[in-house]
């Protein structure tokens, strides 16, 4: 199965976000080598690129999204593809004398099925939420609060993530993997829609804030702009 831009991604069970540190001023030849000669192979044996992003005005990151129906797909494609492909035999010694680092990646499994990963928008932004301690009630609380306050906004266009916490079975690719983690991915049609919204959670009602606040030890986004999306 090849997905393409037309069909959800509801049996994908594991997702890796793989953040690269590129050399500098390499991330366009990176992202344009990674999608002519990787995208189709990988996805023919079961590690779908769900995502191939840049971060605005900087020209040393790539980042993409690979997803894979379990874990058990997953360790067998990371042998078939890095150990024993053509593929990668060819065109993988050409990409890792670009990077820098690869082994920036975050580890997850959704919180619910979802139906909002693979997008042609323009904007899509990574929350990251570090909740120690507290994660099962920021779960409730999104769940009675804070995603039916998005829903008002009319922003519906997402998808919930925490870590995928069994073992890695490949650890010549390292990731992450923290218990205290969840992880919201959002899609934006423009820069115009993504500013809009992001006004209106700034201005989230103070009770909804405070919470949040109060349960939430660490908040980082990261805005990736997606590179095979609508312009």
């Amino acid at each position: 199965m090849v997905y393409t831009k037309q069909e959800y991604s509801e049996d994908i069970n594991v997702l890796e976000i793989r953040n690269y540190l590129l050399k500098p001023n390499l991330a366009d030849t990176f992202s344009n080598y990674f999608h002519s000669k990787f995208v189709n192979p990988m996805n023919e044996l079961g590690g779908y690129t769900l995502g191939e992003f840049k971060i605005d005005s900087v020209n040393d990151r790539f980042v993409w999204f690979r997803g894979f129906k379990d874990m058990k797909t997953r360790v067998k494609f990371l042998n078939d593809f890095y150990c024993e492909s053509d593929t990668w035999k060819k065109h993988g010694k050409e990409a890792n004398e670009m990077m820098i680092n690869s082994d920036h990646v975050y580890l997850l499994k959704p919180l619910y099925k979802n139906k909002a990963l693979k997008t042609d928008k323009s904007y899509t932004v990574v929350d990251f939420y570090i909740c120690n301690s507290t994660i099962e009630k920021v779960i409730r609380l999104f769940n009675e609060e804070y995603i039916p306050f998005l829903k008002g906004l009319n922003s519906t266009d997402f998808s919930l993530w925490t870590s995928e916490m069994t073992e890695n079975d490949f650890p010549r690719l390292p990731v992450f993997q923290d218990k205290n983690l969840l992880v919201t991915i959002t899609h934006y049609k423009d820069k115009t829609d993504y500013e809009t919204k992001q006004k209106a959670i700034q201005d989230m009602p103070s009770a909804l804030k405070f919470s949040m606040q109060s349960l939430i030890t660490i908040h980082n986004q990261l805005l990736l702009l997606n590179k095979k999306g609508k312009k």
